[in-house]
């Protein structure tokens, strides 16, 4: 694919995430529900949206090691119920209550950002191979920061599980053990799958 072309298809792909991360921080603060800015989900769009942006698959990979599990199973969650009209696991429930809304609008991101980010990390190209590192500093970040500014929400499921899951471990250890896990898990499905063949050979490090 010629250069010039290449770089037209990524910037167009960039803006969507971009944009959307953006309206979903803009709806949360509109509707008031100030602490919603700090799902992680919209932290990542916008990040996913800067990096296609500006040629930084480093940044862009970090992202989607954290956002693969979580949205595959939105995914799964929001079409058993969109087809059998019942809940599954009851993540996506919100979607099919009420009116339909900018909110399910931006919601309906989660069916799109896993194809579009692997799309463009194929044209992009990754070469950095220790992505996952970003991607572990910034759930303690995330943790932290919610934590300090909304503490008692479960913005990203810090208080309780967004699903029934339990290991008998205290909260906090179950909730590192269970976003670490998922981005291991991650790494090995997208380095292993989707760049097998491409520039990015090894998985670590």
């Amino acid at each position: 694919m010629e250069d010039a072309r290449k770089s037209l298809i990524l910037n167009i792909i960039g803006i969507f995430p971009l944009v959307m991360g953006i309206l979903a921080i803009f709806n949360s603060l509109k509707i008031g529900s100030v602490s919603q800015i700090l799902w992680i989900c919209y932290f990542c769009l916008i990040l996913i949206g800067m990096g296609i942006l500006s040629g930084n698959d480093f940044l862009v990979m970090s992202q989607i090691y954290i956002l693969f599990i979580p949205l595959i199973f939105w995914d799964v969650d929001f079409i058993y119920h969109w087809i059998f009209q019942e809940p599954l696991w009851g993540i996506s429930d919100y979607f099919f209550v009420g009116n339909f809304d900018l909110g399910k609008i931006i919601s309906l991101q989660h069916l799109a950002t896993i194809p579009m980010t692997i799309y463009s990390l194929r044209l992009m190209g990754p070469k950095r191979k220790d992505a996952w590192k970003l991607s572990v500093v910034q759930i303690i970040a995330v943790y932290l920061l919610t934590n300090a500014f909304f503490p008692g929400t479960n913005i990203n499921c810090i208080s309780e599980p967004c699903v029934n899951f339990n290991l008998g471990l205290p909260y906090v250890a179950t909730w590192f053990l269970a976003f670490f896990t998922m981005i291991f898990i991650s790494v090995l499905v997208i380095n292993g799958f989707f760049f097998r063949k491409s520039k990015f050979k090894e998985r670590f490090m």
